[in-house]
């Protein structure tokens, strides 16, 4: 930050235990008056050994963000290529080409067995705020670049200026925005900046970012809400949160809903420390939450003429021809419940082969959950709680992994709020050198990074994880590891 002359500033500081950050005393806080370098504007320098006092450059969170779009920028894909994004598609090109939400007449209609039949007539069945969303950005784009959604669009495909404006910039924004949270947090700088990199670069936020999805902007949505409750936590946090604050964090982790129903675990999870931490003004949160609710009720009715998703109406996938059963969200049960689990989290298409990284986060969530008087307690608890809740829906009452993508998709919303605790443990919550730590979360790293790689190059496409586990019942061991990675 600019030079700018020092001030003196009173300070509440908490009493740690064992030198911790966030760790509350548990008799009583002392009140010191601490000498802190300002700029002129107010915001806090940085100490001598690379701290942030309450928050990062935001420079610094600019630079981050942009060489994140510029990546998604030259990565992003031009096609649709997957049921999911076809069904989209479809319905985004009809409403700008035919003004309709049936997509009977689209060229993308026999391309993808995500749709509904609901009175005569084919419908997506995905959640159609996040294609209003769409149809604005290819109307927009379609009018000035002569864009086009037709399969063979050659040189201008509307598919990249929607992808690249709804899901990679949110997802850029979203990595600045976790940078930041690592300032208000009090996180060194080399920890702040390296943690940031491991959440861009080694998870699968990264190649969701390159395709039209509705995973990356729920993602987004939730861990603003979350940033939003959980950065007044922290020493010299201002208290509880403003009312237009707490109206932006329920909107925000209610337009996650909109854009994808699994994230509502997720979002009842972070309104959770909400109806906690500021009980006395949840309706500013509940009245934010309902506007994009309302909007998606709506939205479902012109569709359908009821205000309960497509998604969600069973009959819809009961016509000739269905990929999926007449279910909830069209989704089966496992025919070994035990064998669907172990490759959901740690096989072949596991959740923590594909993320290994995150497991040091889920570490450090229960380290936190655990530990008495931390500040970060209550978000530490909830979050725990809506990531199990979801981890145990999809484990059993799913049966086909999310299908054909490259890992396991359907946990792509809730990485965000949970990798966030990655900060509190070792090597990077460390106040020395742990060189056990390092050697555990460098290996992890390149593991993820490499897998991150993988999955850029075809977010549709199943390949297997760089290492995952193997499980055999009839043999001994019955488990072992299997190493993906064929060099040339």
């Amino acid at each position: 930050m600019g030079g700018g002359a020092l001030r003196e500033t009173k300070v509440e500081l908490p009493n740690t235990e064992e030198g911790g950050r966030w760790t509350e005393d548990r008799s009583a806080r002392r009140k010191l008056n601490y000498q802190l370098p300002m700029t002129n504007d107010g915001g806090l320098k940085t100490e001598d050994n690379g701290r942030m006092t309450t928050q990062h450059d935001g420079k610094l969170g600019a630079v981050i963000a942009l060489l994140f779009l510029a990546a998604f920028f030259a990565l992003t894909k031009t096609t649709p290529v997957s049921w999911n994004d076809i069904a989209r598609t479809a319905t985004v090109e009809s409403l700008v080409e035919r003004g309709t939400w049936t997509i009977d007449g689209s060229p993308w209609l026999d391309q993808t067995k995500d749709k509904v039949f609901l009175n005569g007539r084919f419908y997506s069945d995905k959640m159609p705020l996040l294609s209003v969303l769409g149809a604005g950005v290819y109307a927009v784009v379609r009018a000035t670049l002569g864009a086009s959604l037709a399969p063979d669009c050659a040189g201008a495909c509307g598919y990249f200026w929607i992808t690249f404006v709804l899901v990679g910039i949110p997802a850029a924004l979203m990595i600045a925005l976790f940078f930041a949270y690592a300032g208000r947090a009090g996180v060194p700088l080399w920890s702040a900046l390296l943690g940031t990199l491991a959440f861009g670069l080694g998870t699968m936020i990264f190649p969701f970012a390159l395709v039209f999805n509705h995973h990356v902007p729920a993602a987004a949505s939730l861990f603003a809400s979350f940033f939003l409750l959980a950065i007044r936590s922290a020493p010299g946090g201002r208290g509880a949160p403003g009312r237009w604050a707490l109206c932006a964090a329920g909107l925000t982790a209610a337009l996650a809903i909109s854009f994808d129903v699994l994230s509502g675990i997720t979002a009842a999870s972070i309104l959770g420390i909400a109806l906690v931490r500021y009980r006395r003004d949840l309706l500013w949160a509940l009245a934010g939450a309902a506007i994009p609710l309302l909007i998606t009720a709506l939205l479902d009715y012109q569709i359908a003429q009821t205000i309960i998703p497509p998604y969600m109406i069973t009959n819809g996938y009961d016509y000739a021809g269905s990929a999926f059963p007449a279910t909830f969200g069209g989704n089966g049960t496992p025919d070994d419940y035990a064998a669907y689990a172990f490759r959901m989290f740690l096989g072949g298409q596991g959740l923590f082969a594909y993320n290994p990284l995150l497991l040091i986060a889920l570490v450090g969530a229960l380290a936190i959950a655990l530990r008495r008087g931390h500040a970060l307690r209550v978000e530490a608890a909830f979050v725990l709680a809506g990531f199990v809740l979801l981890a145990l829906y999809l484990a059993l009452f799913t049966g086909n992994l999310g299908g054909v993508a490259y890992g396991e998709r359907w946990y792509v919303a809730a990485i965000p709020v949970l990798f966030s605790f990655i900060f509190f443990v070792p090597p990077l919550g460390a106040a020395t050198r742990n060189m056990p730590a390092w050697i555990i979360f460098l290996a992890l790293f390149a593991l993820s990074a490499f897998s991150t790689f993988q999955g850029a190059q075809g977010p549709w496409l199943y390949t297997p994880p760089p290492l995952q586990m193997t499980r055999d019942v009839n043999h001994l061991p019955i488990f072992g590891f299997k190493w993906n990675i064929k060099f040339p």
